[in-house]
């Protein structure tokens, strides 16, 4: 996992509060079901359709990541929780994250009923059931892990030839200069 900045994990802690307090005030799919179109497709066709692409295993790896991230900045701010309570909350929160990903799956079945029609979700239960299309789905975790790592390096490249100027002109700003 990669090291997360002491600054943005204290940040995340200073948030935590705040987005959990709106947290409260979403209910979740609150408006999923409006503006769905006429020609929408089957809720059962869209379930179908998520479940030959894994939709579902995908958000629940995104989710996994973002849980992981959490835990990783508790563990780097809050150097006197013993690893074992921290493994035991990561195991409370994937239990969480199992119940809740079959709601978000229903969630996700108005976002592509708005956005695909009755054929394009047939058409693509037809290409979803192809083996060739299994195969991909199936290999979708490690690509993913893959593209995350060229996404990192892409970043840290830019970030690392960025650096100097933000840091002059950080400076700049500090010494009251106009930049």
């Amino acid at each position: 996992m990669r090291h997360i900045p002491a600054s943005l994990a204290v940040v995340c802690l200073c948030l935590a509060p705040a987005m959990a307090a709106n947290a409260a005030e979403f209910t979740p799919g609150q408006n999923a079901a409006a503006n769905i179109p006429a020609n929408a497709p089957a809720s059962a066709d869209v379930l179908e359709y998520i479940r030959l692409f894994g939709y579902r295993q995908m958000l629940e790896a995104g989710a996994e990541r973002q849980l992981a991230s959490i835990i990783e900045i508790v563990r780097q701010t809050r150097e006197n929780v013993a690893p074992g309570v921290l493994e035991l909350i990561h195991e409370e929160l994937r239990a969480e994250l199992k119940e809740a990903s079959g709601q978000a799956v229903h969630e996700m079945v108005a976002v592509f009923q708005r956005h695909l029609t009755r054929e394009d979700v047939a058409y693509l239960i037809s290409i979803g059931r192809d083996p060739r299309m299994q195969k991909v789905v199936r290999l979708q975790p490690r690509i993913a892990a893959d593209m995350e790592g060229i996404g990192e390096k892409l970043a840290e490249g830019i970030t690392a030839k960025a650096a100097p100027r933000i840091e002059q002109r950080l400076k700049k700003l500090e010494d009251g200069q106009q930049l």
